[in-house]
């Protein structure tokens, strides 16, 4: 079964960074996974991008769309009706922590479900829905007219998921269309790791080129991205803790 997956973006002021993240990974985190109907957490720590990027790439400047961009996390579960059914177990707890909580700034969300999942060459690391991937890249935009929609479609098909089977790290890849937030599409690359390095894993798809000779428009050009993305990163819950805790 597809996980169905939320996504939430947000910052932290530094000045409250270290105390909040203990909080964050040593009780709000460990709560929510234990909830009934929660498949896995996973809280990824977002490498800022070191250059300007591509030229030909569009972010939205709606001002409702709040710029998270430090952290990431992903929860997965096998319903949507668990972050939606009444009085569900994600609200309950958000409702209990709410003054912690409410110290993410920039925050905003987004529910996916999977609109087809590509295996990777490193899917035996991590099968489908055991957990969450040591490092990732999360991608969240639009697009704006239906012909856009038909050039993606065929894009995804007849140039980027020829490349997952053979891209180097590479768990699986996710296609993903939103029922809640303001994406429409999304994607989930999942992968064994991240370089020093690397602010990025696109380069690595560039790598995995099987001469697809695609004939259409560079998907660049007619996407809008939400703010700063995509967002690529590694995780640091569970299992890595990148900062001094706080005294």
């Amino acid at each position: 079964m597809a996980d169905v997956l939320r996504a939430e973006w947000f910052d932290i002021d530094d000045g409250n960074k270290g105390a909040f993240i203990d909080w964050f990974h040593g009780t709000y985190l460990p709560e929510l996974q234990a909830q009934t109907g929660i498949s896995w957490v996973g809280n990824y720590a977002i490498v800022r991008p070191k250059g300007k990027g591509d030229p030909r790439k569009q972010e939205t400047d709606d001002p409702i769309v709040a710029p998270g961009r430090d952290y990431v996390v992903l929860t997965a579960a096998p319903t949507a009706s668990v972050y939606f059914q009444k009085n569900n177990v994600i609200e309950t707890l958000e409702a209990k922590h709410i003054d912690q909580l409410s110290q993410r700034e920039n925050y905003r969300q987004a529910v996916f479900i999977e609109e087809e999942s590509v295996p990777g060459p490193e899917r035996r690391a991590l099968p489908s829905g055991s957990g969450a991937p040591p490092a990732m890249q999360i991608g969240n935009y639009n697009t704006v007219t239906p012909e856009d929609e038909l050039e993606l479609a065929r894009w995804y098909r007849q140039e980027r998921f020829p490349r997952l089977s053979v891209t180097r790290g590479m768990i699986q890849g996710r296609k993903m269309l939103s029922l809640a937030g303001w994406p429409k599409h999304g994607v989930l690359w999942e992968f064994t790791s991240m370089d020093e390095e690397e602010d990025s894993f696109e380069p690595r798809f560039v790598a995995a080129d099987r001469d697809e000779n695609w004939q259409g428009r560079h998907v660049l050009e007619y996407v809008i991205h939400g703010p700063h993305g995509p967002h690529a990163g590694r995780r640091i819950w569970p299992d890595e803790y990148p900062h001094t805790p706080a005294e």
